[in-house]
């Protein structure tokens, strides 16, 4: 799963958010107080994910 933050204006808050949600995407709204530590969650999951892929393509060629 891929996850974006994005900022929505707030006269188009309900209205993104339906289309978001006609698409199938998740929503989580997150307070601001509690978007940066989550956003290091993500960041160490993925830089995590991408090294043991980078190690298992590698030790293809050896």
């Amino acid at each position: 799963m891929t996850t974006f933050t994005i900022d929505i204006p707030d006269n188009n808050t309900d209205e993104v958010i339906a289309q978001l949600k006609k698409l199938g995407v998740k929503i989580r709204e997150s307070s601001l107080a509690k978007l940066d530590k989550l956003t290091k969650d993500d960041y160490e999951k993925h830089f995590s994910h991408r090294a043991k892929l980078t190690k298992n393509n590698v030790l293809k060629y050896l």
